[in-house]
């Protein structure tokens, strides 16, 4: 059976040396072993897992410097940090996190000239900006980053503050009139206020900010605040300890759900499962010392978005349609009561939101087309949102107390801007928000939207995006095709302004919307996970030999990249089709599927990749373990492999892993280099210079091996 033979190929990395001319940093070896689909296989580096031990950080930092000194060979990075940041400078402000309460607007803004986001507010729409939260001015020397909410009456900020991408927060509150901070500050938590409420604050609590311990992540508990108490008078409002006959495993992140325009809260399960399962309880409860939650969906039910407004509840559901319906449910009944009022057809349901009168639904085909709809609460109509736009549209409300809502709008090939539209009189503008700007060059930019036959014949979506002026169409453009194919995510197109340092210069980039995310649905989700979760890399490949045979690109000229569950792709990718590509860019990847569990992030992360425990699941995780598929004198593609030091998502272990084994293993020339970001977490630099110095690396990485001239070391 093919997979105790792939079990089997991993014992012999500890024995075997590499013919590769490249001398690489020495990595030991160990007698560690798994019991995997109940066989006994050795794990070689199973050891550099212990990333509190000094003889795994001592190896991590050579390796970082080995790859550092090969990197700095690389010619021509200073004119990509150049380019970079002259495209920065083009957009001259960038706004994110917009909301209102009143008349009083609050967001985050980022000047070209600055590392980081600010958080201010604005009084009306012309009002001048009043700095409210600087991330690097709170405590010296230190870099946070910063996510906010504001009171129902617009007095109080608060925030949760996380260093250095650790992605763990802490909460302080800020009068926002009087300029000062309130004496609490809660550790190890992330939340934000009540819905409709000035002093109550909901909050997901850990036991430390270790992104290492695994038990960190483990039986959190969901709790409320007043604002002006001490800590100790927190009550625990949804939890396993305190509700054990919820069913809520000690991996779950409890969470409550709640509108200030519903009498009902929901408690539910945070994890990877596209599916939800709820609870239901007035809201009026949380006065109570015990809440009496009552059972309202179970995962079966296969409920993707909720809102309760008034005594109704609107969920989007997969149950019975591929694509999502919408049905809704009153309550204090359960799911059983739902009724349908709503499908797309061959338009997927992609999302819900709440406004002040309307549910906004916004709907897609493939990923890459848009249409949004409008809801009435009072009268159960729906129109159109009609506006004058094209590409991706993403229909937010300012606040579930206002009509008034931010548009943003963009493409693969047309920068992303913003735009204010209002429910109720539809009227559209540019709003307080627009910022006129364009790039040089987009004049030129094509992009192709193509549908590729898999190995199955199944026809996977694929985004091709260049340069007309500068395509030659007989191979010998170098091409970057990136990928994700997990959770049900969907890649919509977005213009990502640092993607311009390549297409000026002839490069071919293509986007992948393989199995395993959600751009043809439910079943496209589900075609692409545990047992079937090899269509996403067989899907990949396609896709890759697809830009070959019509000569967009060759495989001398070919780079390859995907993120984190993205990692799972490319390994595998690259293990099965190493002929296909000259490079390969995983970057923080899930690149050691079966170990993953035994990681702090993995034991949430099962309902979509399965657990070693089940026999089944162990055999999918084998299939999709990156490391369990790196074979001994193959000739592998250059890799540029990227790992955050204080991920939280997915352990820096799982690509250390994978790096010790392909260097120990490929027969090319090849170079295989371990990135080490020591200040980053799972999305690379906590400033815009971190982020730019990672980009740089790895375009240079890419054009260096593809042969693009100036890039090459004398």
């Amino acid at each position: 059976m093919k997979y105790f033979a792939i079990l089997f190929s991993i014992a012999c990395l500890a024995s075997c040396t590499t013919h590769n001319s490249i001398v690489y940093p020495l990595t030991k070896t160990s007698d560690s072993t798994s019991v995997l689909c109940n066989v006994t296989v050795k794990d070689p580096y199973r050891w550099l897992e212990n990333l509190s031990a000094k003889e795994d950080s001592d190896w991590y930092k050579t390796q970082a410097n080995f790859t550092d000194t090969m990197l700095a060979k690389i010619p021509g990075q200073d004119l990509i940090k150049q380019e970079l940041v002259a495209f920065d400078k083009i957009k001259t402000v960038k706004y994110s996190g917009m909301s209102k309460r009143g008349d009083r607007y609050f967001f985050d803004k980022r000047l070209p000239s600055e590392e980081l986001g600010k958080i201010y507010y604005r009084d009306g729409a012309t009002g001048p900006d009043v700095l409210l939260f600087d991330p690097l001015t709170y405590e010296s020397g230190k870099v946070y980053q910063a996510s906010f909410d504001v009171s129902a009456n617009g007095k109080l900020m608060l925030l949760n503050l996380s260093e250095q991408g650790k992605e763990i927060s802490f909460i302080v509150i800020k009068d926002i009139a009087a300029g000062n901070y309130m004496p609490e500050k809660i550790l190890y938590a992330s939340g934000g206020f009540l819905d409709g409420s000035s002093d109550k604050i909901l909050y997901n609590k850990r036991k430390n900010d270790d992104v290492h311990d695994r038990a960190n992540a483990l039986d959190t508990k969901y709790k409320m605040h007043i604002v002006g108490t001490g800590e100790d008078k927190d009550k625990e409002i949804f939890s396993r300890s305190k509700y054990p006959d919820l069913n809520i495993l000690p991996e779950d992140y409890p969470y409550v759900a709640s509108s200030q325009n519903s009498n009902y809260i929901f408690g539910g399960k945070g994890n990877v499962n596209t599916n939800s399962e709820l609870a239901v309880a007035p809201k009026a409860e949380l006065e109570k010392p015990v809440i009496s939650w009552k059972p309202f969906c179970s995962y079966a039910d296969e409920i993707k978005n909720y809102i309760a407004h008034g005594n109704d509840v609107y969920c989007v559901t997969s149950k019975g349609n591929n694509n999502n319906k919408l049905i809704k449910a009153t309550l204090p009944g359960d799911i059983s009561s739902a009724k349908e009022i709503f499908n797309g057809g061959d338009w997927k349901i992609e999302s819900i939101d709440e406004a002040k009168d309307y549910l906004i639904i916004t709907l897609t085909k493939n990923g890459v087309q848009f249409s949004v709809k409008k809801l009435e609460f009072a009268t159960g109509k729906i129109e159109d949102v009609t506006v004058p736009l094209n590409g991706t549209l993403w229909v937010g409300p300012l606040s579930n107390q206002t009509n008034e809502c931010v548009i943003w709008n963009g493409s693969w090939t047309v920068a992303g801007n913003l735009y204010s539209y209002d429910l109720a009189t539809s009227k559209f503008d540019k709003g307080p928000f627009y910022v006129q700007y364009a790039y040089p060059g987009t004049e030129n930019l094509v992009v192709e939207e193509v549908e590729v036959p898999s190995y199955d014949s199944t026809l996977v979506p694929m985004s091709i995006v260049y340069d007309k002026t500068l395509l030659k169409k007989d191979g010998s453009n170098v091409s970057l095709i990136e990928g994700y194919g997990a959770y049900g995510i969907s890649l919509n197109p977005y213009f990502n302004s640092s993607e311009l340092v390549l297409l000026k210069r002839g490069v071919v980039v293509a986007h992948t919307h393989v199995r395993g995310g959600g751009e043809k649905g439910e079943k496209w989700h589900m075609q692409g996970m545990k047992n079937t979760k090899p269509n996403t890399w067989k899907d990949f490949n396609a896709c890759a030999e697809y830009l070959i045979n019509k000569k967009y690109t060759s495989a001398e000229k070919l780079g390859c990249t995907g993120a984190s569950a993205g990692g799972i792709l490319i390994g595998r990718a690259i293990t099965d089709r190493p002929d296909l590509y000259k490079v390969a860019i995983p970057k923080v990847g899930c690149l050691n599927a079966s170990r993953a569990e035994f990681s702090p992030n993995g034991p949430v992360n099962i309902p979509e990749f399965g657990t070693v425990t089940n026999e089944k699941d162990c055999k999918a995780l084998v299939e999709m373990d990156a490391v369990l598929h790196v074979k001994k004198g193959v000739k592998y593609p250059a890799q540029l492999i990227t790992t955050g030091f204080n991920d939280p998502r997915v352990s820096s272990w799982e690509p250390a892993k994978f790096a010790a084994a392909m260097q120990a293993s490929t027969a090319s020339d090849n170079p295989v280099l371990l990135y080490v970001n020591y200040k980053g977490g799972h999305f690379g630099g906590a400033t815009k210079t971190e982020q730019f110095d990672e980009t740089t690396k790895e375009y240079a990485f890419l054009l260096w091996q593809c042969g693009y001239e100036g890039f090459q070391p004398k």
